[in-house]
């Protein structure tokens, strides 16, 4: 079990890497669009320092925009160190982990271990994915990537299994 996951945590990692060190480069170099990155960096600090999450950009309550209800537990990073790279790394991180139901998905699919890799692989490589990561900066939706695939996957395990 540990041979076969191996392979896929190492994609989870260097997938992690690479999205956050790129976008993470991108805002060094002041090349982020600022906005959403700025709105959503305040409303998790202030979610954070119990203060009402109310944008003083557009003035309006978090859950205002689109109910990003997953901006409260993101917050809790900001107790250890309030950094706006943590919202990078979380993001990098939810869409590398997207492999494993990839993976899971593919086998289930019937393909061989060596193809579900390399479905696995392309995953990672998809140009949707690392442009979602890089240009829009950060976005709670993005986060949901993960969940959908797993998601897939259980309904097609229920269907397998009925």
């Amino acid at each position: 079990m540990q041979k076969k996951f191996g392979y896929i945590s190492l994609l989870i990692f260097i997938g992690t890497l690479i999205l956050f060190i790129s976008s993470s480069l991108r805002h060094f170099l002041f090349k982020s669009t600022a906005l959403d990155l700025a709105v959503f960096d305040q409303w998790v600090y202030l979610i954070s320092q119990n203060l009402p999450p109310i944008s003083s950009f557009f003035g309006f309550h978090v859950i205002g925009d689109h109910a990003a209800f997953i901006l409260y537990p993101i917050s809790l990073t900001y107790k250890i160190y309030p950094s706006v790279y943590w919202l990078l790394l979380i993001q990098a991180f939810a869409l590398s982990v997207g492999c494993l139901p990839v993976y899971l998905l593919s086998l289930q699919a019937g393909l061989s271990i060596p193809y579900s890799r390399a479905i696995t692989f392309s995953y990672l490589l998809y140009p949707s994915l690392f442009n979602s990561n890089f240009f829009t900066d950060f976005r709670p939706e993005t986060i949901a990537v993960p969940a959908l695939l797993w998601a897939m996957w259980a309904a097609r395990e229920k269907y397998t299994y009925q």
